[in-house]
């Protein structure tokens, strides 16, 4: 699976999952924070659907790969 499928995947998990609004929701969109505005269990639906949807356990991972879906998505395709 390519980089571009899995944000698309993501995007859609985001969306359907988590409520994020799709308009606001941009590949390179800070997750936590104001703009979106996730918080902690909300990290931990990220990291149940990265290890069932793709096989790639983010346990234990510092923040810095939760900053967006460009960089969830880089952590999938490098760790898969």
């Amino acid at each position: 699976m390519n980089k571009e499928e899995v944000k698309g995947k993501l995007k859609d998990f985001f969306v359907s999952n988590l409520g994020c609004d799709a308009e606001v929701l941009q590949a390179d969109t800070a997750l936590f924070g104001d703009e979106i505005g996730l918080d902690s269990v909300d990290s931990l639906e990220i990291i149940s659907f990265v290890d069932d949807e793709f096989g790639v356990s983010m346990t234990g991972v510092g923040k810095e790969p939760f900053y967006s879906i460009d960089t969830i998505a880089e952590f999938i395709v490098t760790h898969a």
